[in-house]
């Protein structure tokens, strides 16, 4: 194998796959933030919109992966797809609750004063 098939090699297989190792991994870094978010029962501080914009980024990629056909950017995004739906689900139940306890600490003030009435 000479220099030019390797540097081939290495700029077209090997730069890609630890492209694409690295997007999945960036993609990953909130879950362990929503796990306790979910653990703790609330949001708190968590900021859940940069999930959106990284299902609408990944989306795009992945339509021009099909448009291209490169495999190392659909690989890239594909999983990071699957982990901004996930992070996405779980925000939406932990506000879902969020609002759910507040309403029902409403219903119950209300309905214990209508009974001290």
């Amino acid at each position: 194998m000479d220099m030019t098939s390797t540097a081939v090699v290495f700029e077209e297989y090997v730069c890609p796959t630890i492209g694409a190792i690295m997007s999945t991994l960036t993609f990953a870094a909130p879950i362990k933030s929503l796990k306790n978010s979910i653990k703790a029962g609330s949001l708190g501080d968590l900021n859940p919109t940069p999930w959106a914009f990284m299902t609408g980024n990944c989306i795009g990629w992945l339509a021009y992966s099909f448009i291209t056909l490169d495999l190392f950017v659909f690989f890239a995004n594909a999983p990071g797809l699957m982990i901004s739906i996930w992070l996405n689900v779980g925000a939406m139940k932990l506000q879902y609750y969020e609002e759910i306890v507040k309403y029902s600490s409403i219903q119950l003030i209300s309905a214990k004063n209508d009974d001290d009435d």
